[in-house]
């Protein structure tokens, strides 16, 4: 995690910084929007710099700043940056049903039916054989038993993407649904982890969705950012990768909200 950049960001909380105080960051994330075909901040020499797309601009600060975890907003930044070690990188959002966390080390984010979730340190404390839906997305996660629990669905594990080495451990001998974005990334992250039994949660009306958001021009940004790293096959995920090259975009849990 480069500190320092993470300043430069943060810069943009209030104002549009100068360009000398974020030249560094500027920098890697143009080289970034170069990589992904994307464009998500602008900035010229003796101009003051602003962000076009804050979405990207914090998936950019996620993907090539961080080590691990997840920024959606300037308070995610703000707290990585107060924080005294990463086990302390823990968002509160002032309620009891709103605790999870998205830069984590050590911690087990894990959820009984409709009870509050709660952090193990401590993974033999955690009993259960049945199986446990593993969910990719912070606000998803946060009501996700109203959201699943109508699919037989009432164990849940918080990843945020590849997850930390104590929820990886946690996983290798339970029976895993993952219940990841519809996106290209998410088959690289389904194949990352190893489980006593796995698979990825289609939903019953997933190629409603995708018609639907390919008429409304869906995520294709992220599809094309994306598009690289899309397999020609896979045995289990084949239906995924025929939707991404019927439609041409990507799927968001947010759409199932």
């Amino acid at each position: 995690m480069n500190k320092a950049l993470l300043r430069e960001a943060l810069k943009f909380e209030h104002e549009k910084p100068v360009y000398s105080s974020i030249e560094k960051l500027y920098k890697r994330a143009k080289s970034y929007q170069t990589e992904n075909d994307c464009i998500f901040i602008k900035a010229k020499y003796r101009s003051r710099a602003t962000i076009l797309n804050e979405r990207l601009f914090f998936e950019f600060i996620t993907e090539d700043i961080l080590d691990n975890g997840l920024v959606e907003s300037f308070e995610d930044i703000r707290k990585i940056l107060n924080a005294r070690s990463r086990k302390e990188n823990i968002e509160a959002t002032g309620d009891s049903k709103s605790s999870y966390i998205k830069v984590f080390d050590r911690v087990v984010v894990f959820q009984s039916y409709d009870n509050d979730p709660v952090l193990y340190k401590d993974i033999d404390k955690i009993k259960i054989e049945e199986k446990i839906l593993a969910v990719e997305n912070g606000e998803t996660f946060l009501d996700i038993y109203s959201i699943m629990s109508k699919f037989g669905f009432n164990y849940f594990v918080y990843i945020g993407g590849f997850s930390n080495s104590l929820t990886r451990e946690f996983l290798k001998d339970k029976n895993v649904v993952f219940y990841l974005d519809y996106d290209i990334e998410a088959i690289r992250i389904y194949d990352s982890f190893q489980c006593k039994s796995k698979s990825f949660f289609k939903h019953p009306d997933i190629e409603q969705y995708f018609e639907k958001y390919h008429k409304k021009k869906g995520n294709q940004s992220l599809f094309l950012k994306q598009r690289k790293s899309l397999p020609a096959t896979h045995p289990e995920l084949q239906w995924l990768i025929k939707l991404f090259e019927d439609y041409c975009i990507v799927i968001e849990h947010e759409a199932f909200i």
